[in-house]
């Protein structure tokens, strides 16, 4: 897997829209959209605890490549 990339971003961002996932990158990955130089392999992301919130990003999370059980 490569660094996280500005792309990799917007496809979160727009995935967390589509479905009202309220979030905030946090951590190196915040850093690299604001536009630090630095390039990080991951992405940090503190999501709201609801269960409106659960439900939505149980939504956007298979629109990402992310394979989820029903449990």
């Amino acid at each position: 897997m490569g660094a996280f990339e500005y792309r990799q971003a917007e496809e979160i961002r727009d995935a967390f829209s589509r479905h009202g996932v309220r979030y905030l990158f946090i951590g190196k990955s915040g850093a690299v959209l604001l536009g630090f130089p630095d390039t990080t392999q991951d992405v940090d992301l503190f999501v709201e605890r609801s269960p409106e919130n659960g439900d939505a990003l149980a939504q956007a999370l298979p629109e990402l490549g992310f394979a989820l059980t029903p449990q």
